[in-house]
């Protein structure tokens, strides 16, 4: 949830929980006030009467104008010399609603003869009364707060307008572009060092994905160069005639430490340019012709081992990926089946479902599966760099492909899912 919204959300609730007990604290309070105004009414109409009495007024003609219900008895004793209050329902004939009223009892001795006063007061229109105030009140709070709610949304999309600008600048921020986030113009001290402290870090960045760009092409071509002379000279001291069987156990080391260094640094230097995601340029590719190319590549060390290759490809999947790094992808996979295969071994590739899975026959894997796309892990060292999967899945990343690896039937079975990006023929 927005934070607009969340912020609007939480005072609303607020708000509403408010109106709601100062409501009902409003009711509670006229309710009570009501039934004590109606006690006190009751307890000065019977002073009235005492004192009317006293003065030597008839207590017969009294009329209907005390209280809601007056009724005067003659009884043979006092018996009610303290009033007594109670609390009446009483019900309209013919009518099924109830009324609460309440009455004063008390008894009253004029010309040495004894009466029974109860003089009885209706509370209930009074209370109504206060009901239909509250409701009143309560929906013109409730309208008061769907205004505010409505003012809040306007005026807090204006305020943080500043920040959405700069959220959209975020998401749309890239280094490959070289260009760094603005600030947009806000009057809010904390969202303007915000903006400038994200606009500052975004030029950082900018630079530093140039400083390792220009390291990276530099690396490649200086190292590269002198490694190529190294191995040219090593391959002509080898072919020297009058070199000894010890020197030539070095120099072929040497030529495979320089070999192998050559790769190494060819390996990083893709992981990089991967990382700083510098290849761009997209290709519709058929992976079936991909697999059947890259297979006729690599057919003389299949035959050389006596594979077994068995191919099947049950549909097509077209995608959109740089070339090279789609070679890289099946020569990886191919060359690992390929060369962890054993003698007269199998190969089986599948292309189904959108999913290249290439399977071959090989001994018990090691307890660190988990760890095959792992930078610079090898099950043989003695073979590999422990890059190669890893490319493969740094590119399958790149492209929001996914990769898995798979031991089941005495076959070691690499897939990848084109799920992502794909368009089937």
């Amino acid at each position: 949830m927005k934070l607009v919204y969340k912020n609007i959300l939480i005072n609303t609730i607020i708000s509403v929980l408010i109106l709601f007990i100062g409501e009902f604290s409003l009711y509670v309070f006229l309710k009570n006030n009501i039934k004590k105004e109606a006690i006190e009414h009751l307890y000065l109409e019977r002073y009235f009467m005492v004192k009317q009495v006293e003065k030597g007024v008839d207590i017969k003609y009294f009329g209907h104008n005390i209280g809601d219900v007056l009724k005067i008895v003659p009884v043979s004793g006092v018996q009610y010399t303290v009033p007594v209050l109670e609390d009446v329902e009483m019900q309209e004939p013919g009518e099924e609603e109830h009324f609460t009223s309440k009455k004063i009892v008390f008894d009253i001795v004029q010309n040495d003869k004894a009466y029974r006063v109860s003089i009885l007061k209706t509370i209930d229109e009074d209370e109504g009364l206060s009901g239909s105030m509250s409701a009143i009140i309560f929906l013109s709070g409730l309208f008061m707060a769907s205004i505010l709610v409505i003012i809040n949304v306007f005026v807090y999309y204006k305020l943080f307008s500043p920040v959405y600008s700069l959220i959209k600048d975020v998401k749309e921020f890239s280094v490959q572009r070289l260009k760094k986030i603005v600030p947009p113009k806000t009057s809010t001290k904390e969202f303007a060092v915000l903006s400038r402290e994200i606009s500052k870090m975004s030029e950082q960045m900018i630079s530093d994905y140039t400083s390792m760009k220009e390291f990276t092409e530099n690396m490649t071509h200086e190292i590269q160069t002198p490694l190529a002379v190294i191995n040219t000279k090593i391959e002509r001291c080898i072919q020297d005639k009058d070199l000894t069987k010890e020197q030539a156990v070095l120099l072929t080391d040497a030529a495979k430490a320089v070999n192998k260094l050559f790769n190494i640094s060819k390996g990083l230097t893709m992981l990089c340019k991967l990382d700083n995601k510098q290849y761009n340029s997209l290709s519709e590719i058929s992976i079936k012709e991909l697999v059947k190319q890259r297979v006729q590549y690599f057919i003389d060390f299949i035959d050389n081992k006596n594979l077994v290759l068995t191919e099947d490809y049950s549909n097509d999947v077209t995608v959109l990926m740089d070339i090279s790094l789609s070679e890289i992808i099946i020569d990886n996979i191919l060359k690992n089946a390929i060369q962890h295969n054993m003698q007269e071994g199998k190969i089986f590739i599948t292309l189904r479902n959108r999913q290249l899975s290439i399977a071959n026959s090989s001994g018990v894997p090691g307890a660190l599966v988990n760890r095959y796309f792992d930078r610079f892990y090898s099950g043989m060292p003695n073979q590999s760099l422990g890059l190669g999967l890893s490319i493969v899945k740094k590119i399958t990343d790149y492209y929001s492909f996914s990769i898995s690896y798979n031991y089941s039937d005495n076959l070691h079975t690499v897939t990848v899912n084109f799920d992502e990006h794909k368009t089937e023929s």
